[in-house]
């Protein structure tokens, strides 16, 4: 145990994840591995086929006890340590099998509007040249087909941001002052306080302002499809590239230039949104009961 995390991001997913693991990796006093989302707790010791676009994100996962903890070996002797694995809010067995590693594990939470955020998972699912349709309110229709077909969890655009569900299942585990919860929103207010309050849950010094010039990781509809399948599916000039550039900077160029090919699409059609809010206002009622705050104006 004394190589694994103290600490864990566990969501939510399109939320603002990568950039708060961005500034959480600035802290001289914190160590996170260059992996985001080793998904070892969604899936530890679990053989992997998942099926459909995008499958590799989840066949890919760290499933070794071994292979995770390699993955702190890094870590300067007191460094705070952790790691960031949105799907965990997600996964059934996620909260179980952390606290049978680390009954004393600080979880990160932060919670955007779950209607919203399925929007902007297809969006960014989009983006990614992983969702091939380009209708959401069709879309929602499909979740059960794809869900059935072993299809990565992302395509349960509805399913995946149940966070009063998910969050109890943390809750019925660990203690209520281990979960560091914000909203979304105060990360977008007030970034600032709340890498100040996060790093004094954490332990390391509030007083670190991280850099925030950057961000990242946002959706959008592509301009041009083809070019974007070009840049983020295996083709022969990728592989040959990969021969001779290192993953991260040929990472880095590629979502450079899907960029440039991505156009905002911020308006989400009005049946959809009726869908989500069907699907989704139960289970807000329940997280604000479990969270103590008011969420009324989600489902405005």
């Amino acid at each position: 145990m004394d190589r694994f995390p103290e600490f864990l991001v566990i969501g939510a997913a399109r939320a603002g994840t990568t950039a708060l693991h961005g500034y959480l990796r600035q802290h001289p006093q914190i160590f996170m591995p260059d992996l985001k989302e080793p998904n070892y707790f969604a899936f530890a010791g679990e053989a992997l086929a998942c099926r459909g676009p995008g499958a590799d994100y989840i066949n890919n996962s760290i499933t070794d006890a071994q292979r995770y903890r390699a993955l702190f070996a890094p870590a300067p002797a007191g460094a705070i340590r952790g790691e960031a694995s949105p799907l965990y809010l997600y996964a059934d067995q996620a909260a179980a099998r952390i606290a049978h590693w680390r009954s004393d594990m600080r979880l990160v939470v932060i919670l955007r509007n779950p209607v919203e955020q399925a929007f902007s998972h297809f969006l960014y699912a989009t983006k990614q040249a992983i969702e091939t349709e380009a209708d959401f309110t069709r879309v929602l229709a499909l979740e059960d087909e794809r869900l059935a077909a072993g299809w990565q969890p992302l395509f349960g655009y509805s399913r995946f941001p149940r966070y009063g569900e998910q969050l109890q299942r943390f809750l019925d585990v660990f203690p209520r002052e281990q979960l560091f919860i914000r909203l979304y929103e105060d990360f977008r207010e007030d970034p600032q306080g709340l890498m100040r309050d996060l790093f004094a849950f954490l332990g390391a010094d509030p007083g670190f302002a991280p850099d925030m010039s950057r961000k990242p990781n946002a959706g959008g509809v592509p301009k041009n499809r083809a070019l974007q399948d070009f840049l983020m599916k295996p083709n022969p000039v990728t592989r040959a590239i990969g021969l001779v550039v290192p993953q991260k900077l040929r990472w880095e160029i590629r979502d450079r230039i899907a960029a440039l090919n991505t156009t905002r699409q911020d308006k989400m059609p009005a049946a959809a949104r009726d869908i989500l809010k069907e699907r989704l206002g139960g289970d807000i009622r329940r997280l604000e009961a479990l969270i103590g705050r008011d969420l009324g104006h989600w489902l405005s």
